[in-house]
């Protein structure tokens, strides 16, 4: 039995076929699981970030509400702290692993701003967001009340 060469011709043209359709399927598939893989990568960062910012302000704040003169004592505890004279704004940098750093290291920055409401009272707020950029990863407002001793 002899096969012509249309025929031969035409199974491999199917072959061909099935072979750029396969190619095809693969890459979309390969394509929707690399966005997959990026997404989970960028969220387990910014969980990453969120948390860090989470433990790093809740220290802050312990700080100032739980001491005497709160400005002065954070400046010691972050000798890099950028503060303004009169004691009511501070900022704090931290590099890529959330230890603290100078200025030009800068990766993250958490914004400190004092306002007293009386002798007593002062709200504190902290926010912390990415060096240069507009949006907080993390906020809190804190109330300090400082007991009247004569």
């Amino acid at each position: 039995m002899r096969l012509d060469s249309s025929n031969r011709s035409s199974h491999s043209g199917l072959f061909l076929l099935e072979m750029i359709l396969a190619i095809l399927a693969f890459s979309l598939v390969s394509a929707v699981c690399l966005q997959l893989f990026v997404k989970a990568h960028t969220l387990g960062q910014d969980t990453k970030d969120l948390d860090m910012a989470v433990r790093q302000t809740t220290s802050v704040a312990s700080v100032l509400t739980q001491t005497e003169a709160p400005m002065e004592y954070l400046k010691t505890l972050y000798p890099d702290a950028l503060t303004d004279n009169a004691g009511r704004s501070a900022t704090l940098c931290y590099d890529q692993d959330y230890q603290p750093c100078k200025e030009q290291d800068c990766a993250y920055q958490m914004q400190i701003t004092a306002s007293p409401l009386d002798g007593q009272t002062t709200v504190y707020s902290i926010t912390v967001r990415k060096a240069g950029s507009t949006s907080k990863i993390y906020a809190l407002e804190v109330t300090a009340y400082r007991q009247y001793i004569p």
